[in-house]
């Protein structure tokens, strides 16, 4: 056993060896990994709202009995406070280069930090395996529009499968598609990623071009009245509409550090946060709405999900509808290619590689992600564990929380000022070993955060279970008031009880992190050695590192970048 370990230990990457607690992509990035500016930022952000999920905004809210105009309504100021949340939440990643990982470690504790890690896991495997359903889904229409021999496939496999042989087919083939993008580390995605956007936007606004052209302008669903009819229905309406927006993209508030630490300065990512964020993310829903009010025109029903319109074009199968199924299918599953890398596969490798840092890295942990996610069986959760998607589509009652403590804790409570150092020594040395590795403070903000709507969210899991308007209304509240409550607990909390080592820094770049521009504003001391591969711990920063790691670990945490390396 202790041959295979070794055999599948991370090696050194670029003199940086790994370890339990550390290897070259928890490690607070050098220079020479930060290469996103805004426009890279911007990028970034339309590939969370360029996509197929954001697209189908206009379905949940909707089925919530708004109209389609109080249903944007609903959207506009989701965007807003997803913004703002996004800001705050990411900032200690573009000031001090650490991901979600490292930054759970002084919320949470050195070993409370799992509670976060293992939570995102598998959200972010669930998710990931949704995704490529929808995206073999866009694979399904492409090879149907090329393939007659595939559009007439018959179908082998049972009716317990929930899933056509067609189907099949395409989610395998999409999952291969994910491989050689997932292998791109986060930082060399700039370029891919901005034709991805570019081929997305077209690919979308050519769809609801042709409804509107084909139907001659919008369906009856544009002037469809709300179902909600008193002020107080409708009020909670929206309300409920606001929760469910930002619900759909919790997940991903959560570890905003993981992407903001490749900022090459702090406030390089806010144009995205909130350009794309705001713009694209209230456009593509209302394009959403246009287009199925007008597919409802031509087709009789409602089509929300892009790749059932699409495939709908073949009903005819002439060489003009498979052109363009072809080509739209293609446009959709480069959405999907993206917004599953940068959502789920890479959150999922970088929640794995703090977790298991001696073995994963980003690369290696994305795989895990993607393979894991296939054994889960997507098709089988979305026909037929209803009540499993309701618990994740309303487990924002537990990230809200989340959220809120992380955003205190950095902004309030620490003044944004962190020991960098000390997050990577597992012992009672390190400011964030709390008691015993757990800081007892974030678990019962936390916790109290989550608790008034709890009740709502166990009803609408359970039907069965039956509770009074109040408690469904706090529910609909979710994800605000749980950030709001935790947020004013953990600021209480920490008050009476104040955390060890608030305000303490290295007095050193310990890790080679900052330019000599960077540190002289940050009133640290730069980098002294020769050179950026140099290690990272010297004198007696190393001999209390040596002391506390024991054997266990590598004695040495190299450094990575040159200066010339900046980008």
């Amino acid at each position: 056993m202790s041959w295979l370990m070794n055999k599948i230990q991370l090696p050194d990457h670029h003199g940086v060896a790994a370890s339990l607690w550390s290897n070259a992509d928890l490690i607070p990035l050098p220079p020479s990994r930060r290469t996103w500016g805004p426009w890279a930022f911007v990028g970034f952000w339309a590939i969370n709202n360029l996509c197929i999920s954001t697209w189908q905004t206009g379905s949940s809210l909707l089925g919530l009995g708004l109209s389609v105009w109080q249903a944007m309504i609903a959207v506009i100021i989701a965007r807003i406070i997803i913004s703002l949340v996004a800001v705050f939440n990411g900032w200690v990643g573009a000031k001090w280069h650490i991901g979600f990982s490292v930054m759970s470690r002084y919320v949470w504790g050195i070993w409370g930090s799992y509670i976060a890690l293992v939570q995102r896991i598998v959200l972010s495997i669930v998710w990931c395996g949704v995704q490529s359903y929808t995206g073999g889904l866009c694979i399904t229409a492409m090879l149907s529009a090329i393939f007659p021999t595939y559009h007439n496939m018959k179908n082998t496999l049972p009716a317990s499968a929930h899933m056509t042989t067609q189907q099949f087919v395409g989610f395998i083939l999409y999952n291969l598609a994910s491989l050689p993008i997932i292998y791109l580390p986060p930082e060399k995605t700039k370029i891919p990623f901005q034709y991805i956007n570019g081929i997305t936007a077209a690919t979308m606004f050519s769809i609801m071009v042709w409804a509107l052209a084909t139907a001659h302008g919008a369906g009856p669903l544009l002037s469809q009245s709300s179902t909600l009819h008193s002020s107080t229905e409708l009020g909670w309406g929206v309300v409920h509409g606001i929760t469910t927006v930002i619900g759909s993209i919790a997940v991903g508030l959560t570890n905003q550090p993981d992407y903001s630490r490749f900022a090459r300065k702090p406030g390089d990512q806010v144009w995205g946060q909130f350009g794309s964020i705001i713009i694209i993310g209230t456009i593509v829903p209302l394009m959403g709405c246009v287009t199925t009010a007008a597919a409802q025109k031509i087709y009789g029903e409602l089509l929300w999900n892009p790749p059932d319109l699409v495939l709908r074009w073949l009903d005819d199968y002439s060489s003009k509808s498979r052109a363009a199924a072809f080509f739209a299918g293609l446009g959709l599953c480069m959405s999907q290619l993206g917004i599953n890398t940068v959502d789920n596969a890479y959150s999922g490798g970088m929640d794995f590689a703090g977790l298991f840092p001696k073995y994963l890295n980003i690369r290696r942990g994305a795989y895990l992600t993607l393979a894991i996610s296939i054994l889960f069986q997507p098709w089988q959760l979305l026909s037929s564990a209803s009540v499993f998607l309701t618990v994740l589509g309303g487990y924002s009652v537990f990230l809200g929380p989340l959220v809120g403590i992380q955003i205190c804790d950095y902004w309030i409570i620490r003044r944004q000022q962190l020991k960098l150092s000390d997050l990577y020594l597992p012992s009672s040395d390190s400011i964030y070993w709390y008691k015993v590795g757990v800081n007892w403070r974030t678990i019962v903000a936390w916790v109290i955060g989550f608790a008034p709507a709890l009740p709502g969210f166990i009803s609408s899991v359970n039907p069965g279970i039956v509770v009074g308007p109040p408690a469904m209304r706090l529910n609909y509240l979710a994800f605000p008031l749980g950030f709001a409550i935790s947020f004013l607990v953990f600021f209480g909390i920490n008050r009476m009880f104040p955390p060890p080592g608030l305000g303490e820094v290295d007095d050193s770049d310990v890790f080679g992190t900052f330019t000599d521009e960077e540190a002289a504003t940050m009133g640290i001391e730069p980098y002294q050695g020769a050179g950026r591969g140099d290690l990272v711990l010297e004198g007696e920063a190393k001999d209390m590192h040596n002391e506390v790691v024991g054997s266990d670990l590598e004695k040495k945490i190299p450094r990575v970048s040159a200066a010339a390396d900046l980008v």
